[in-house]
């Protein structure tokens, strides 16, 4: 052992033999008699060697040392090493751990702490039963963990001892178990340990010593408690000698004043729990606890612990009264001790400090209390003074005075007479006068804000109404005095003098309210005399000063308010009130005092000459002019919180009404605030007539559809919800009512989102108030049915009628509760009918589930010739909306489930649905087919899709509905029974109800077949049913059932027949003369044909070719109609290839009709307005030349009709041609019939050899077509002719040395470029407007002229460009739509920009990819003027360049931009020394990078420059070209390296001659300096010393 080793043992051992003092418990020992206390710090370490692993040892070695983060990671350590451990733990880390852990235990870092009760409690589990043996060491320690100061620590130890202990039985065992131990561990700690003792002096600081020992004893004395209130008495009595010496130790009472809250705080809640416990041994100690508690005690601080202090005297006082007397030993006496204790207050006690002090007091025996007037009023004057210390809180001051005020009743009890008036006049009526008339001189009797109950306290004392007897008068002078007084309007006192005088007499009249004790009646007539002459003197001095002093009225209103009992006792004042409120009242209500002359009237309203009088102050108040002071009155008036509840003067006065009907017209046109209305609303009287509420509404109602008057009108209908919601019950319920729900509907939906907004949250919250009531309900079902069958410019939207009807049904709801919100299906029925009767559109029959049974349909005028059809603001008619609205509903299925409804109903419900479905395809294919809605753009469009999309998942789950009811052994309720008696109801004419009819049905059996399935059986009853039909004759009925059974049917001998039969009779057929019935036939045979698959090939080969020749002349005969030539086109085209080997004439004749009739087609929509539309004819006729060039590319083509199909190949080249020609009058975008024969005409030219086509010019207009297919269609053909054409152009050029010139034709679309601002409400989502993309392709053929011409040629069509100056525009469209001028530009990396490939993309990245393209091309053709244009992108950087110097002219940064040369220079001045660099942009930008040179480098190194220099270069690449970031990022670096920089102190700059910055700092003053101004400076000066501190300076 070293030297300094055996040292500090000797120091410490030094140090442990003056801190141990005497023996434990009175018993006289020296400190070393026994062993050393475990919580010592010199406790013997634990022997290690017993332990195997080294890093154990080790752990434990840390554990010893005096660093608490060492400690903590020991015992982190050693709870990993526990919890790795596989095998049981070793004893010898037990022993360590137990010597250890009672030291550990109460270490001063929280960390510490925390970790050893989780590390015992780890062992204690991990050990098991083995760890018995060591409990009785460890006990104590690890229960007083649980009274840690520190919460977490609490925690820690309670985890740890439920890890081992886990229900609070078995822990209540421990401490029976162990009850000894705990003792001796408490013992020992208290009379033992000392700061010194548990902490080595000589690393611990005092203050940390202090809280170590105060968190042990704390620990120990609320361990000891706890043993006490947990345990038995009989498990006490087992230990019974140990706690009365416990108890007898007067160094553990002492402790009571220790200088630590948590102590004594400890200590006073043992000895409470020891006062139910262990009152004998309590009983034998009184003398020690007397002396520490009351000689003691009574005078130390108790702050934090005053409550229980108090608590446990009171307990103490409540048990041993003599405790106080015959036990108190002092030479001071106990009441001073006492009276020093009062004055120091609840020293930071909370509220119930004051509540226990009470108990206390009056508990005291009589020895202690004073038995004279002088020693009371000393007693109460400590008691005051401790409650009005500064540092008391407010929120205690009414407990604390309630307290003096018992404590005072108390101790007068035991005065005499005399001695308790005296008493009280000095120590108690101080409070009463203080509280009538504060005085800021005697603040001390200040009773808290709200002291009524205070007041009524001191009331009820035997000698205060005898005191108040004789000093009321006085009060009541001075309080009249204060009337006459009170500061004149003038004076800028004015309303703190008014507002006092109504506060004294709130004060006034709540003290008279008091029921008082002895002599009240007496009292009782000196209030009503004082009240008397108050409202006398207070009445005169408000008539007198014409009403300005309001606080005399509002003393009077005071009065009446809370006295009237006192008042009216006096008959006179009674009287002069009445004649007040009756003869001068009307004249003053326009003064400041009208809020409380109405008061004053409203106290009157029992009165007679109450009405009287209240309508002459009315009609006072309505005569005068507009002010301030006529609003104040009125809504006094109508708004006092006075007014009684059976009050309805007002609403029968008619002026009054109209004046509020007025206010509400200007609030709602904006001139006028709602405060006036709003007042009225939350009146507690009857205000408003039913008719001005009719009226008032009304008007909202009317406001709500005008823009600038909606959100005002919101406002106000606002405020009648939430104030006043029974207003609209009643209204709600007549017709305006439902108007008013309509118009908050269609406000709603505003464009506007303040008004809509507005309108949504009123209307949600009348749904609230609807909600409450059936009546009110029903408004709202005529408001959803009116919204559905009577559609107007203002109904609301169907969402939103959906929306209500939501709100209006609770899920579960049965019929009776939902069917109010469902339409009438004879009303919607009839809402169809127009529609019906409308005859389809000839052009339907291309996509049409009956095909050409349209051309059938008798003609007849329809909704779209003329506007009488009711329709919504987007066009709607009330069949579409009724029908939206009930698929929306039934989308809400636990809302609106189907099987609720009527079974009849639920039929009727899907007829009108299937029907409207065929409507709306019709009127979606083809604008104003029928009229079911007539707007027509991407919205509504996009909404008829969502229709469509509901309605049929809607009619697929009726279906499978319905096939529960299907039997299958009773025929009568089968699918075929229900099918035929649905196409029963189509009609035996050929109207258009009878057309639309069966295809509805026809269209619903066939998907209620595949759905469903079918059942073989019915097959042959179908085929009957079928010959059945035949012999009707009734054509749509035919029709219908052969599309609604073509799967049944497929194959069936009846079809077969059926079939042959047809061609048969056609065959035989002069067309001449029955022309209708021709037509008829092919109708119904396309429809087998269509419709039965491979029924074709049941036609006799002879049969089929007599028929094809017998047809063939029909396309070119005058008595064929467009319709009946399309429907032999599509008869052919089934037909033809099964007769593809049969040669003759009639190959020729079919190709030579086909092309002459296209050659000869002049308008596609010519007739579209009648039945006669050339579309399907030319649809089908494409189609037939499609399958004929099939049959010319099959294996073995018929000879024939090759060589007839080359002889007419430019017949039919010119005859396509001249389709594509007039397919540009009419756009397709909502003509889907139009648009199939644009496609198919798109594809049958596209297969056009080049050769053949003629005459292209007349293309170019085609370019600006509105429909895609045929825009494409002439750019495709264009695109290969002029290229191709282009080397003759050159030849001829060449030859007859004429300048070559572009068409005009081509040149004429591209005179006029687009702009991105006309294209702002262009729709990209579905394609690339078709203007915007005919002119951009326009561009191509230019290039494609340029870009296979000869050089000359080439050089003119340069020229030509040029003269007309057509580059710039493109150039600035697609530099401003690409988002380069606002510096914000596509990303066009991963596109390939020397091609272009329409349609591949979506349309705005199309467009992109497009105007990219022709960048490329102008760039690789016209080079030069493209150049030359170029500078058009630097534009933006113009702008921002010449924004920044406007900005900030002074600033040093500045930018150049020269166009011509296409660079860019940013120079930033630095002490008339610029650092400046170049961008340089190449002829292809943004194409390729732009170029950043250095010109002048500046104040840093090169190193920094290259960075600053590559670092505005990546800004160009990584932001798409954006040069405005390459410029901020040099500025910012440049601003960056001169912050902070301060000028050299020898040359006054902040850049060098060196071009460098002040780098050589001294290290004494800091300021920095030049190298070379340093330099010169030690060279001039001889010395190197700092110019600035003369210090040396050492240059490194």
């Amino acid at each position: 052992m070293s030297k300094r080793q055996l040292k500090a043992q000797a120091s410490s051992a030094r140090a442990a033999s003056t801190a141990f003092g005497s023996g434990g418990f009175g018993t006289a020992s020296s400190a070393f008699s026994t062993a050393a206390s475990p919580l010592s710090y010199v406790t013997e370490p634990p022997d290690l060697s017993s332990i195997s692993d080294p890093n154990v040892v080790v752990y434990f070695r840390n554990l010893s040392k005096k660093d608490s983060t060492t400690k903590a990671k020991a015992l982190e350590d050693l709870q990993a090493h526990v919890a790795a451990l596989k095998e049981p733990v070793e004893d010898g880390v037990i022993e360590a751990w137990i010597r250890m852990y009672p030291r550990t235990s109460v270490d001063n870092a929280k960390a510490v702490r925390q970790n050893a009760q989780a590390l015992q409690g780890q062992l204690a589990a991990a050990v098991g039963r083995r760890f018995a043996k060591h409990m009785p060491t460890s006990v104590g320690a690890w229960l007083c963990g649980l009274y840690d100061s520190d919460r977490s620590v609490a925690e820690a130890t309670q985890n740890s001892l439920r890890q081992v202990f886990n229900t609070p039985e078995k822990i209540q065992n421990i401490r029976k178990a162990y009850q000894q131990p705990i003792l001796e561990y408490c013992r020992t700690a208290i009379d033992k340990e000392s700061a010194q003792t548990l902490s080595d002096e000589r690393t611990v600081s005092p203050d940390d010593a202090e809280a170590k020992y105060s968190r042990v004893i704390s620990a120990c004395i609320s361990l000891l408690g706890s043993l006490q209130a947990n345990l038995q008495p009989e498990e006490l009595a087992k230990h019974q000698s140990d706690y009365e010496n416990l108890l007898g130790d007067k160094k553990l009472w002492e402790f009571a004043s220790h200088g630590d809250a948590h102590i004594r705080r400890s200590i006073h809640r043992f000895l409470k729990t020891c006062l139910l416990k262990q009152p004998d041994a309590v009983r034998t100690n009184l003398g020690a606890i007397s002396k520490s508690y009351l000689s003691v005690a009574l005078n130390s601080d108790q702050t934090s612990s005053a409550l229980d202090y108090v608590d446990a005297l009171a307990l103490l006082t409540k048990h041993f009264p003599s405790v106080w007397t015959e036990h108190y030993k002092s030479k001071t006496t106990v009441d001073r001790r006492l009276r020093q204790f009062l004055k120091r207050g609840s020293q930071s006690g909370p509220r119930d400090f004051w509540d226990r002090l009470r108990d206390l007091l009056v508990s005291l025996p009589e020895d202690v209390l004073p038995g004279s007037a002088a020693d009371a009023a000393e007693y109460l004057s400590a008691l005051h003074g401790g409650i009005t210390r500064k540092d008391e809180s407010r929120m205690s001051l009414e407990a604390a005075f309630a307290t003096y005020i018992d404590v005072t009743a108390s101790i007068s009890k035991s005065l005499p007479e005399d001695d308790q008036r005296k008493l009280l006049c000095e120590m108690v009526l101080p409070l009463l006068t203080q509280y009538l008339r504060p005085s800021p001189d005697n603040n001390q009797w200040n009773l808290p804000t709200q002291s009524v109950k205070l007041v009524a306290q001191i009331m009820r004392l035997d000698a205060i109404p005898i005191l108040l007897q004789e000093q009321w008068p006085a009060f009541t002078e001075q309080f009249v005095n204060d009337i006459k007084t009170s500061a004149p309007e003038q004076s800028k006192d004015y309303e703190r003098s008014q507002k006092a005088l109504i506060q004294q007499a709130t004060r006034f009249a709540l003290l008279q309210e008091q029921p008082p004790g002895k002599g009240s009646s007496s009292l009782r007539e000196l209030f009503s005399r004082s009240c008397s002459t108050i409202i006398s003197e207070a009445l005169s001095v408000t008539k007198n000063r014409n009403g300005k002093p309001y606080g005399a009225a509002g003393v009077v209103a005071e009065f009446l308010h809370r006295n009237r009992d006192l008042v009216h006792a006096d008959a006179d004042i009674t009287q002069r009130l009445q004649q007040f409120i009756s003869n001068d009242l009307s004249e003053l209500i326009l003064t400041p005092s009208s809020s409380y002359l109405v008061d004053i009237l409203y106290s009157f309203s029992a009165s007679e000459s109450f009405k009287d009088a209240w309508t002459a102050t009315l009609k006072a108040v309505l005569k005068a002019t507009d002010s301030p002071a006529k609003t104040k009155a009125l809504e006094a008036i109508l708004t006092s919180p006075r007014i009684p509840k059976s009050f309805d003067i007002a609403s029968e006065d008619p002026e009054l009404q109209q004046y509020i009907t007025a206010s509400v017209q200007g609030a709602v046109n904006g001139s006028l605030e709602w405060d006036f209305f709003n007042r009225i609303l939350q009146s507690p009287a009857t205000i408003l007539s039913s008719q001005t509420i009719d009226d008032i509404l009304c008007s909202m109602t009317q406001s709500l559809s005008l823009a600038n008057q909606a959100p005002y009108a919101l406002q106000g209908l606002r405020q009648v919800v939430r104030q006043n919601p029974s207003l609209l019950r009643s209204f709600l319920s007549t017709p305006q009512g439902s108007s008013l729900l309509q118009a908050l509907l269609l406000a709603s939906e505003s464009p506007n989102d303040e008004v809509s907004q507005g309108a949504s949250s009123v209307s949600a919250s009348i749904q609230t108030v609807l909600s409450a009531g059936t009546d009110t309900k029903q408004s709202v079902y005529d408001l959803i049915q009116l919204g559905l069958q009577e559609p107007t410019a203002k109904s609301v939207s169907v969402e939103t009628l959906v929306e209500l009807a939501k709100q209006l049904i609770k899920p579960g709801s049965g019929w009776d509760e939902i069917s109010g919100v469902f339409p009438n299906p004879e009303l919607w029925r009839t809402a169809l009918v127009p529609f019906l009767h409308t005859a389809p559109k000839s052009s339907l029959a291309i996509a049409n589930p009956l095909g050409g049974a349209v051309y059938l349909v008798a003609s007849n005028a329809g909704p779209s010739s003329g506007g009488k059809i009711p329709r919504d603001a987007d066009g709607y008619s009330a069949a579409y909306r009724i029908t939206q609205y009930m698929t929306k509903l039934f989308k809400e299925s636990d809302l609106f489930p189907i099987e609720e409804v009527p079974f009849d109903l639920q039929e009727a419900f899907l007829r009108n649905i299937a029907l409207t479905i065929q409507l709306a395809d019709d009127n979606l294919g083809l604008a104003g087919a029928n009229g079911l809605w007539d707007q027509y753009n991407p919205d509504v469009e996009a909404d008829a899709i969502s229709f469509m999309s509901d309605a049929q998942p809607f009619v697929t789950q009726e279906l499978k509905r319905l096939q529960a009811s299907w039997s299958s052994t009773d025929a009568s309720s089968s699918l075929l029974a229900w099918a035929t008696e649905l196409l029963a109801e189509v009609g035996p004419d050929v109207s258009a109800q009878a057309y639309y009819a069966a295809r509805a049905y026809s269209v619903l059996i066939s998907d209620a077949i595949e759905v469903c399935g079918w059942k073989n059986s019915d097959t042959a009853q179908t085929q009957e049913i079928l010959k059945t039909i035949r012999k009707g004759k009734e054509f749509f009925s035919l029709v219908g059932f052969l599309n609604a059974f073509k799967e049944p049917l497929a194959a069936s001998k009846s079809c077969e027949r059926l079939c042959n039969e047809l061609v048969a009779d056609l065959t035989g057929l002069d067309l001449d003369k029955k022309p209708k019935e021709a037509l008829r036939q092919l109708v119904l045979l396309d429809a087998l044909l269509y419709e039965q698959e491979d029924i074709a090939k049941s036609i006799a080969n002879t049969r089929l070719v007599f028929f094809v020749k017998h047809v063939i002349p029909w396309l070119e005969s005058p008595e064929g109609t467009i319709a009946l030539r399309a429907e032999v086109c599509r008869v052919l085209t089934v037909l033809l290839p099964l007769m593809g080997d049969v040669y003759g004439e009639h190959w020729g004749e079919l190709l030579t009709a086909l092309a002459a009739t296209w050659s000869a087609t002049q308008e596609l929509e010519e007739n579209e307005s009648g039945m006669d539309s050339p579309i399907p004819f030319v649809h089908a006729s494409l189609k037939l030349y499609a399958q004929l060039r099939i049959l010319t590319q099959g294996d073995d083509p018929n000879d024939d009709l090759l060589e007839v199909w080359k002889e007419t190949e430019q017949s039919i080249a010119n005859g396509l041609v001249n389709l594509l020609k007039h397919s540009q009058h009419f756009p397709d975008e909502f003509h889907q019939p139009l648009k199939m024969v644009n496609d198919v005409l798109a594809r049958q030219i596209a297969k056009v050899p080049l050769k053949h086509l003629e005459s292209t010019e007349d293309l170019f207009p085609l370019l600006y077509v509105e429909s895609q297919p045929v825009q494409q269609t002439a750019f495709d053909i264009l695109h290969k002719q002029i290229p191709a054409a282009q080397e003759q152009i050159s030849i001829d050029a060449a030859l007859e040395k004429t300048t070559a010139r572009l068409p005009e034709e081509l040149l004429s679309l591209i005179l006029e470029a687009p702009t991105v601002a006309a294209l702002a409400e262009a729709n990209f989502e579905r394609s690339v407007p078709l203007p915007l993309r005919g002119y951009l392709l326009s561009w191509i053929l230019v290039f494609d002229h340029i870009e296979h011409a000869s050089f000359k040629v080439k050089n003119d069509y340069v020229d030509h460009i040029k003269e007309g100056d057509y580059l710039p525009g493109l150039l600035d469209f697609i530099f401003d739509f690409l988002g380069h001028t606002h510096n914000k530009p596509a990303d066009i990396s991963k596109l390939d920009i020397t091609t272009y490939t329409p349609d591949i993309e979506l349309p705005r990245r199309d467009a992109q990819w497009l105007l990219t393209h022709i960048y490329y091309l102008c760039l690789l053709h016209v080079p030069s003027p493209t150049k030359s244009c170029n500078p058009r992108a630097l534009d933006g950087k113009i702008h921002w360049a010449d924004a920044q110097s406007t900005a900030d002219p002074d600033s040093p940064f500045t930018i150049r931009v020269a166009p011509r040369a296409q660079e860019i220079t940013a120079s930033y001045t630095l002490d008339d020394q610029a650092t400046s660099m170049r961008i340089s942009l190449p002829p292809a930008f943004p194409l390729t990078n732009a170029r950043i040179e250095g010109l002048n480098r500046v104040a840093v190194n090169e190193q920094k420059w290259q960075s600053w220099l590559r670092t505005s270069l990546g800004a160009i690449t990584i932001f798409n070209g954006s040069l405005i970031d390459a410029l901020t990022t040099f500025k910012r670096n440049v601003e960056g390296a001169m912050k902070g920089q301060t000028e050299c102190a020898i040359c006054y700059s902040i850049v060098g001659s060196d071009k460098r910055l002040p780098d050589k700092r001294c290290g004494t003053c800091r300021h920095a300096f030049h190298g070379g101004c340093l330099f010169k400076w030690f060279k001039s000066s001889g010395s190197s010393s700092c110019p600035l501190c003369r210090n040396p300076f050492n240059y490194g």
